[in-house]
């Protein structure tokens, strides 16, 4: 993971919103408060399970989302994030999320 406090909030923002799919992926993850496994991920966004690797190794990296090594990979959104707080207030407000 990349700490998001030594690289420039453009790089962070860019890296974390830079796709349609990374937003589809951010907006199922702030809609559960549980962990959530590529094929719920896929049955929630329909996108390709590819895209949705692809998308989620770049949110992990930025510290957007966390990886949980269960008995299946789970993922969850990464509360704790400053960038994610104001992402999530965000789609709450303007009713993305709801």
């Amino acid at each position: 993971m990349i700490d998001d406090r030594t690289l420039p909030s453009k790089v962070v923002v860019e890296a974390g919103l830079g796709s349609i799919g990374k937003i589809k992926i951010m907006k199922a993850l702030a809609e559960e408060n549980k962990m959530l496994t590529i094929y719920a991920l896929h049955k929630k966004t329909h996108l390709k399970r590819e895209d949705i690797k692809r998308n989620l190794s770049d949110l992990i990296k930025i510290g957007w989302v966390n990886e949980n090594k269960l008995v299946n990979i789970m993922y969850s959104i990464n509360r704790e994030n400053e960038y994610v707080t104001h992402l999530t207030t965000f789609f709450y407000n303007v009713g993305y999320v709801g």
